[in-house]
């Protein structure tokens, strides 16, 4: 994953969907968290991006609206969240990040 995005804790990351924000649940060597990262570019630091691997309440988080799965890349907003796996993922969130609060690295 790229550095350049802002890393966040769990309660970074609830703060920041309270704030209109987009974040984005991810872990080293998935896939599709990778091409997610990749199809967003730039857009991608308007998002905060927080790692389930390194967050056990992120982990826990994710599976409590993932029917008990802790799976990634997952999209969440104050109205939504979604697995961002599909090859479209990248446009769907551009949109979400497009009317959003953007992120702020500290």
């Amino acid at each position: 994953m790229n550095s350049q995005h802002p890393q966040v804790s769990q309660d970074e990351a609830l703060k920041h969907i309270d704030n209109n924000g987009v974040a984005i649940y991810w872990r080293p060597g998935c896939p599709f968290c990778e091409r997610l990262e990749d199809g967003l570019g730039s857009d991608g630091q308007k998002a905060t991006w927080t790692n389930i691997w390194e967050d056990s309440a992120a982990k826990e988080y994710v599976a409590s609206l993932n029917d008990g799965n802790s799976t990634v890349p997952t999209v969440v907003t104050r109205d939504t969240h979604f697995i961002a796996a599909a090859a479209d993922a990248p446009d769907q969130v551009r949109q979400l990040l497009a009317n959003a609060t953007p992120a702020t690295a500290d």
